[in-house]
């Protein structure tokens, strides 16, 4: 299945002048949310809301605060605005509070003679889902990405690059309509938001692009989560770079614009937080700057932070540290109180990207290494972190570490940690450094996506714009499981090299979770797209052998199939329809023992016709085991 492409108008906001930034959607709870939006004057907004139904819940009157932070630079002004940029806008905050769990909403809000609006959905209670959750990394906004290709490096010509099919503009619009399609509960930023977080225009273009998403508010939609990286603290090549006091300036929009995120209880709010989501512990860190500067704990040479004579406020990650001590704290709560614990920052600890060598300065080192980072993987493995999401390197790597979790009672088990870098958002698509290892590596995208081309035109494979899909579900014995999906967006050219249209695909590296810990690497994945519903349950007899509950189900386009084995096998899994007539086999191989999953994408076979609306019966075997589940097709 296709979108075709279509141009992404971010000229203007649809809304209008009144409206600088569109109403976003931030700190979502089970019983709140906050909405932001920034106008061109003062003017009060009136913010209603009402039920999925209709039924009125509530209508505010903003109060409006100038956010002079959001000043356009000097230069800025004079180069692109003749010396009369825009003013610095307002800000609208309101907390929504008094709501019901898991319910759905309507908004509207009035400014001036505009209305923009939106929807969003509570948080579930603590303990319930599903929960699906989106990562990404590295989207790095500027004006001037339009026409800008990155670097793209050729898997079979060591030291060769090439122009990648799209350019960053483009390509990250093609990211953001697969995700607003995936409908996710969350979406989680692992830094580098912007390209320079001290120039306002970067700011203008991400807010243009996630408020406009071929005419859709995605922000005003989906809660948007971030942790600040590199460049929200990088004032600008025309500015101060990492100087203080500019960078602070530069990192201070960042904070502007996430004002509305969790309270950490320090004076560093918005730079770490921790969020509740159903059987989810999501935490946010600030790993930008390790100390003592220039040191092997260093994550950034060029800046000077909290704990360095004469910098600025980012906050040290170390042992030892403020930040340290407030994330201990918060992963021993949540291990008791949550199926998984999620840590997002931006500089992936384990990484052959050009920041995974060491920290230093010369060959075989780096001035902003992710390495520091790893001080930290005793402690997520000490209280069972389950993966952590980065990027930085902008590689699409997949780690895994192994190790001893130390439970509350003293006891000791085994727990694996994976490690993410999903900086593939939009900017750039690097490959390996010569010479650097990972010896905890499990996938990266240059190895082991080979490209496939035919006449000229890629058929398949290769490193492309992206995020990382975590579906969070329950299973028949009363456990979680959370379904890890490496989604590339893979755009189909014409023979002159145009883009026509662009497909959801998965690499072949879907990893699931259990909530003791363990995991699968699943061998294949299939190309689907769908969007979300709610999941029902379903029966099981067999303890070790047989499907999850499929989801979502009923399903649009796409439904997510688990199942497990008790020793490895072959395994088979074929659709039929009702009539027992065969439509397709989905898999035929041997697989480990344990939990696995792959997608339906409700297509006769690969690159096959959709088949049609109703109910399919799909047949897991194994020797002489079988098990049954019904999923229902609704275009």
């Amino acid at each position: 299945l296709l979108w075709l492409a279509a141009s992404l108008a971010i000229g203007a906001l649809a809304a209008g002048a009144e409206f600088r930034v569109l109403p976003y959607l931030q700190n979502p709870a089970t019983d709140a949310i906050t909405v932001v939006w920034f106008s061109a004057d003062n003017t009060p907004g009136i913010l209603t809301v009402v039920t999925d139904t209709g039924v009125a819940v509530t209508e505010r009157v903003s109060e409006a605060e100038v956010a002079t932070a959001l000043t356009y630079p000097t230069w800025e002004a004079q180069r692109f605005f003749d010396g009369q940029p825009p003013a610095p806008p307002f800000v609208h905050r309101e907390r929504l509070t008094g709501l019901q769990p898991r319910q759905s909403y309507r908004y509207q809000v009035q400014q001036g003679a505009v209305i923009a609006d939106g929807r969003f959905t509570t948080a579930p209670p603590p303990g319930m889902g599903p929960v699906r959750l989106i990562f990404f990394a590295d989207c790095e906004t500027e004006p001037e990405s339009t026409g800008k290709h990155t670097p793209w490096p050729d898997p079979t010509q060591v030291g060769s690059t090439r122009k990648y099919l799209l350019d960053q503009t483009t390509g990250f619009a093609n990211n953001l309509r697969v995700i607003l399609e995936r409908e996710p509960d969350l979406l989680a930023i692992a830094g580098d938001v912007v390209e320079s977080g001290g120039e306002q225009r970067d700011w203008d273009e991400f807010w243009k692009h996630l408020g406009n998403v071929d005419g859709t508010n995605l922000a005003g939609r989906i809660p948007l989560l971030a942790a600040p990286g590199n460049h929200e603290y990088y004032e600008g090549p025309s500015m101060g770079k990492y100087n203080q006091p500019g960078s602070e300036r530069a990192v201070g929009r960042f904070r502007v614009y996430f004002a509305g995120l969790p309270d950490n209880g320090t004076d560093a709010r918005g730079r770490y937080y921790r969020l509740d989501y159903g059987p989810v512990t999501l935490i946010a860190l600030d790993v930008t700057n390790g100390s003592p500067n220039r040191s092997d704990k260093d994550t950034n040479f060029f800046l000077l932070g909290g704990d360095d004579a004469g910098g600025g406020r980012s906050p040290g990650f170390a042992p030892g540290s403020e930040q340290y001590r407030w994330l201990e704290s918060q992963l021993a709560d949540a291990r008791e109180h949550s199926a998984f614990t999620f840590v997002f920052f931006h500089h992936v600890p384990y990484s052959v990207g050009p920041h995974g060598w060491p920290p230093g300065t010369g060959d075989g080192l780096d001035e902003q290494s992710g390495v520091p980072v790893r001080q930290l993987t005793p402690l997520f493995m000490r209280y069972g972190v389950d993966a952590l999401f980065a990027g930085h390197d902008e590689i699409w790597e997949r780690s895994q570490i192994d190790g001893v979790e130390r439970l509350a009672d003293g006891s000791e088990r085994s727990h694996t940690l994976q490690v993410y870098d999903v900086g593939i958002a939009g900017d750039g698509l690097r490959g390996p450094e010569q010479g650097l290892e990972n010896p905890h590596q499990r996938f990266t995208a240059h190895i082991d996506a080979p490209e496939i081309w035919v006449d000229g035109i890629l058929q398949s494979g290769g490193k492309h714009y992206g995020h990382l899909e975590v579906d969070v579900l329950d299973t028949k014995d009363g456990r979680w499981q959370a379904v890890l999906k490496p989604v590339y967006v893979f755009p189909l050219l014409d023979q002159n090299g145009q883009l026509i249209a662009f497909e959801r695909r998965l690499y072949a590296d879907v990893v699931t979770l259990t909530s003791e810990g363990r995991a699968t690497v699943i061998s294949k994945a299939w190309d689907f797209l769908g969007s979300l519903f709610h999941l029902p349950g379903n029966g099981f007899e067999e303890e070790l052998f047989g499907f999850e509950p499929a989801f979502p189900n009923p399903f649009n386009s796409s439904v997510l199939v688990r199942f497990r084995i008790e020793a490895e096998a072959a395994v088979s899994i074929d659709v039929y329809d009702v009539t027992g007539q065969h439509v397709r086999r989905l898999l035929n191989e041997s697989y480990s023992a344990g939990n696995h999953a792959i997608e339906w994408d409700g297509t006769a076979g690969d690159g096959g016709d959709p088949v049609a609306s109703g109910v399919y019966l799909l047949r897991l075997e194994s020797g002489t085991l079988r098990d049954t589940v019904e999923v229902t097709l609704v275009r």
